[in-house]
């Protein structure tokens, strides 16, 4: 099992590294990276929350 961080996701998905946390909140982590203490996710989990996020749509609050 591939294991990534946070920040290895955002640089990946060229994102910031707040929408790499908000877009994982919903994965849960399997554990800690022994080195910076930062949240590991399994990568197929994390693609699949990525991949689950809706893009970016027409405003549905505009009205003619």
């Amino acid at each position: 099992m591939r294991t990534v961080t946070a920040r290895q996701c955002a640089d990946a998905w060229g994102i910031s590294y707040g929408r790499a946390r908000a877009v994982l909140a919903k994965v849960e982590p399997i554990g800690r990276d022994l080195a910076t203490g930062a949240k590991l996710y399994d990568r197929e989990a994390t693609e699949a929350a990525r991949a689950a996020m809706p893009g970016q749509g027409a405003r549905s609050d505009l009205s003619r």
